[in-house]
């Protein structure tokens, strides 16, 4: 496959053949569809539903690829900065048009994230993981969407801004700020306990 694809552009995008695009798109479909789907189950709670937002996701993505090929205009996109974006807004469109019950409510009523893996493969925190979880849902839903993209998906502030809109600054800031009050909460806790 040809090296300047990767320059992220619609430029390098429209030089492929269509078996060269569709590796292209297939290689990036496998290189984030694990992180889209945690992302997004630890969102709406329900494995099927993370499924089928995912997969609009990557549907949204391709008719993406396939308009900037077909434009004129340069256009240059941050991948994953876009994939985030993206499934955060149909997530943010799945609860507008479905009611359902948030994240809060589902942990409340006895709801425990499961996984084949460990999500908390990417902190340094030395804390049970289900006690952090339990800490964070007392803040609000953009405080516990930050430290998941920072902490569990180990995204860039660089792509946390693209994703959110925010400045970098304004990000590392909020970051440290949740991180020091989820602190307090977990020691006074464990103060209480112990």
């Amino acid at each position: 496959m040809k090296e300047d694809i990767m320059s992220n552009t619609n430029t390098a995008i429209k030089s492929l053949s269509k078996t060269e695009f569709n590796i292209y798109f297939e290689n990036i479909y496998n290189e984030h569809i694990d992180q889209l789907y945690r992302f997004t189950l630890f969102r709406v709670s329900d494995k099927e539903k993370a499924i089928d937002i995912v997969q609009d996701v990557f549907f949204k993505y391709f008719r993406y690829l396939e308009d900037s090929r077909a434009s004129d205009e340069e256009l240059t996109f941050n991948h994953k900065a876009f994939l985030f974006k993206t499934t955060r807004n149909t997530i943010i469109d799945h609860y507008r048009k479905k009611q359902t019950q948030s994240l809060d409510d589902l942990l409340d009523n006895g709801f425990e994230y499961s996984s084949d893996e460990d999500i908390s493969h990417g902190t340094s925190i030395d804390i049970d993981y289900k006690e952090v979880v339990k800490s964070l849902k007392e803040f609000d839903f953009e405080s516990q969407e930050l430290i998941y993209m920072r902490f569990i998906e180990g995204l860039s502030l660089s792509d946390i801004s693209e994703i959110t809109g925010q400045k970098e600054n304004t990000i590392s800031v909020q970051v440290h700020r949740i991180l020091e009050k989820l602190k307090t909460k977990i020691q006074d806790k464990y103060e209480k306990h112990y």
